[in-house]
């Protein structure tokens, strides 16, 4: 091989190897930007799983609420259905009390 062929193919591999690190240098800055979306996207999954979690936490002591309310308002209707049905049949006995004595 002449000297000036071999010159060439060692300007070729220099390119070659300095190409090579650019690439290694390419490659740790994405595989950098990779590991900062993840930290990213952790902390927003985390972000997300404690609102939602304290949004249906939060539903759900408004339902428990509503069934307690709920039931407090069942038991007065059926008082107040208890008490109408026994202010009836009094009315009705004080009638057909008045009526005999007439």
């Amino acid at each position: 091989m002449s000297e000036e062929r071999l010159e060439r193919i060692e300007n070729q591999l220099s390119q070659v190897i300095q190409a090579v690190g650019v690439m290694q240098q390419n490659m740790t800055v994405m595989q950098q930007n990779m590991m900062a979306m993840q930290n990213r996207m952790d902390s927003m999954e985390g972000t997300l799983l404690t609102t939602m979690t304290g949004g249906f936490n939060s539903l759900q002591n408004y339902i428990i609420d509503l069934d307690t309310d709920l039931a407090k308002n069942e038991r007065k209707t059926e008082d107040n259905a208890r008490n109408n049905r026994r202010l009836n049949q009094r009315v009705m006995r004080l009638e057909n009390r008045n009526d005999d004595f007439q």
